[in-house]
Formats: structure tokens, sequence, C-alpha cells
């Protein structure tokens, strides 16, 4: 898998997980590049992430009117470490 995951999905983001993924990418730019194809061109995506495996931090996006709008929280995932 390469460094940033895309995730994406049309429920409540906290249900969803790993059959949400879609597919990696060695880049952020690809990734995004990705993430925008995908809210252009599924109507029913209402949420997108794009996760760094590299430093456990991910960006959220919303879709709006198939754009994506970032939320105003990125988070990085050690905080969740038990």
């Amino acid at each position: 898998m390469n460094r940033f995951a895309v995730f994406s999905g049309s429920y409540n983001l906290q249900i969803g997980g790993v059959a949400d993924f879609k597919e990696s990418y060695p880049t952020k730019a690809d990734a995004k590049k990705k993430a925008e194809e995908i809210a252009r061109d599924n109507f029913f995506v209402s949420w997108i992430q794009i996760f760094d495996k590299v430093t456990d931090e991910f960006s959220t996006y919303s879709v709006v009117d198939r754009k994506l709008k970032k939320r105003n929280h990125s988070c990085n995932t050690s905080n969740f470490r038990t």
C-alpha cells in the first residue's frame, strides 16, 4: 500500500472503515486528485478522508455540490491509541 490512502462514503463517517477504502497513492497530490474525482463523479458520497500512514494524520472533506470542502479539523490518530 502507498503512503496516502483515500476513504469515502455516503454514511456517517464513524460507521465507515476498511469497507470505505478506495485506493492508495504515493503522494498527497495524487490522493487529492482522486478525492476530487470521487466527489465529482459519485453523487452519493458525502465525505472523503485522505490518510497519511507515515505520520498517522488524516484530512477530512465534506462533499458539497460535487466539490471538496475541507472540514475545520485534521487529526493525528495517535490521539486515539490506548
